[in-house]
């Protein structure tokens, strides 16, 4: 089963869409080096690079994971999201938008399940919905 959450905001759909892909820096890692093809976001000591299906336009696309270093509780070096996806949705709702997300591929079955569904609590649900509401929002920063 793969992780799927779904945040609501007052921000605008195209907001939303230029927060996820633009401003990653703001809201998931203060380290983040992206292109118009991909993005490497590094967290603590562990680092992922998502390839760009396709140009962000309208309210689904999605990012493949092309490297994953994940250093878990610094036992271990786990590559478990290469492969794995992030889709992305943003549709209007009736005082903004909601934004859903599903990392297609963090299923249970993987080593870094728990801590991967707890930084998508912390930087999906609450820093990335912070920062769409006006609120402060809270990136990685190591």
């Amino acid at each position: 089963m793969d992780y799927t959450a779904t945040i609501e905001t007052t921000a605008s759909t195209v907001k939303a869409v230029q927060a996820i892909v633009d401003e990653m820096h703001i809201w998931w890692s203060q380290r983040v080096d992206k292109t118009d093809q991909q993005a490497t976001i590094q967290f603590g000591n562990s680092h992922v690079t998502f390839a760009f299906d396709r140009p962000a336009s309208g309210d689904q696309f999605s990012w493949t994971c092309t490297d994953a270093h994940m250093i878990i509780e610094d036992v271990g070096d786990y590559g478990e999201w290469r492969g794995t996806k992030l889709l992305w949705g943003v549709t209007p709702a009736a005082t903004g938008c909601r934004v859903s997300l599903t990392h297609q591929g963090l299923s249970p079955a993987l080593e870094c399940h728990r801590v991967c569904v707890a930084g998508w609590g912390r930087y999906f649900e609450g820093s990335l919905k912070a920062h769409l509401d006006g609120g402060t929002p809270t990136p990685e920063t190591n």
